[in-house]
């Protein structure tokens, strides 16, 4: 008997990562905007961590969370 159904989609999403005023570690203001295309991996460890983390989250917060994360890492990235 099943009382309880949750989805996670396993399909290709693309997120738009943006990063506006970063200053470089020279003090140089830049923008930048990034495309990334995202997916969940069916290897039986990774889904399993990702049915954890994300089963019953809606597609849009999940790309939410993902360009949130993208987003600090470009911060990071153009701040060395």
């Amino acid at each position: 008997m099943v009382t309880d159904v949750q989805r996670l989609s396993l399909e290709v999403m693309t997120v738009i990562p943006k990063c506006e005023h970063v200053e470089t570690a020279h003090g140089v203001p830049l923008t930048v905007t990034g495309v990334a295309q995202i997916k969940v991996m069916r290897a039986e460890d990774l889904l399993r961590t990702a049915a954890e983390q994300f089963l019953g989250v809606p597609v849009n917060q999940l790309k939410s969370t993902v360009n949130q994360t993208l987003e600090g890492h470009l911060r990071a990235i153009l701040g060395t």
